[in-house]
């Protein structure tokens, strides 16, 4: 009895080791097939997809885990793509998908106000953290200013620059709003990520602004997901 015991208890560690390893590989591959749709995606379809109508559900997001990344594991195809963002600094290359949900911050970086356009007013993304700095925005705690951030929607390119980071309590619903634009004197982008963990109650925002709008090249936004 005491060897199975033993045996069972080993097991159960091999396990709790294996949760992370397994997330990530799960969530990469999901990342990878994501990215292959955006290669394929068309302009007039990220502008179809535009008018479809999101959920903005940001109570119902959770910390990745094995259970949030299995329930969500196939929700790929059909999924509302409406724009790419690239941040070569930090190897982010990622779909930009309509609407807060689990299964949209597992494929990439999610809209998070309803009506937003791309190069105008406070262009809001929120993106999941994770401790692999190669996967959706785990790297975003690492950016700087001056940073460059480019979206895209395969006919235009805007580029911003990063000028400042905030902490901020996840109740800040103020740093979504146009407002912010404005007071900054031109657009600007707003990416949000948990700040490590959505259970500390805080919220990381890197902020930038509008540079540069310039016709689209395949050459100037390279996806690269490992």
């Amino acid at each position: 009895m005491k060897r199975i015991l033993s045996l069972v208890f080993i097991l159960m560690g091999i396990a709790l080791i294996a949760i992370p390893y397994l997330n990530d590989h799960l969530i990469k591959r999901n990342v990878s097939k994501s990215v292959e749709l955006v290669e394929e995606i068309t302009y007039e379809e990220m502008v179809e997809n535009e008018s479809i109508e999101a959920v903005f559900d940001y109570s119902s997001v959770r910390d990745v885990s094995i259970t949030t990344v299995l329930n969500n594991i196939n929700e790929i195809n059909n999924k509302p793509i409406i724009a790419e963002i690239s941040i070569d600094d930090l190897g982010i290359d990622l779909p930009i998908l309509k609407g807060v949900s689990d299964a949209n911050l597992l494929l990439g970086a999610a809209t998070m106000v309803p009506n937003q356009e791309l190069g105008k007013g406070n262009y809001s993304l929120a993106g999941h953290y994770l401790r692999s700095k190669k996967t959706l925005f785990g790297p975003l705690l690492d950016i700087e200013t001056g940073t460059i951030v480019k979206i895209s929607n395969k006919r235009l390119v805007y580029e911003y620059e990063i000028y400042d980071t905030k902490i901020v309590e996840e109740t800040a619903m103020y740093m979504l709003d146009d407002e912010r634009a404005e007071e900054r004197g031109k657009p600007i982008i707003s990416l949000m990520t948990c700040y490590f963990t959505s259970k500390n109650g805080k919220r990381f925002f890197a902020l930038g602004e509008l540079v540069d709008v310039y016709p689209y090249d395949r050459e100037m936004i390279k996806f690269d997901q490992q």
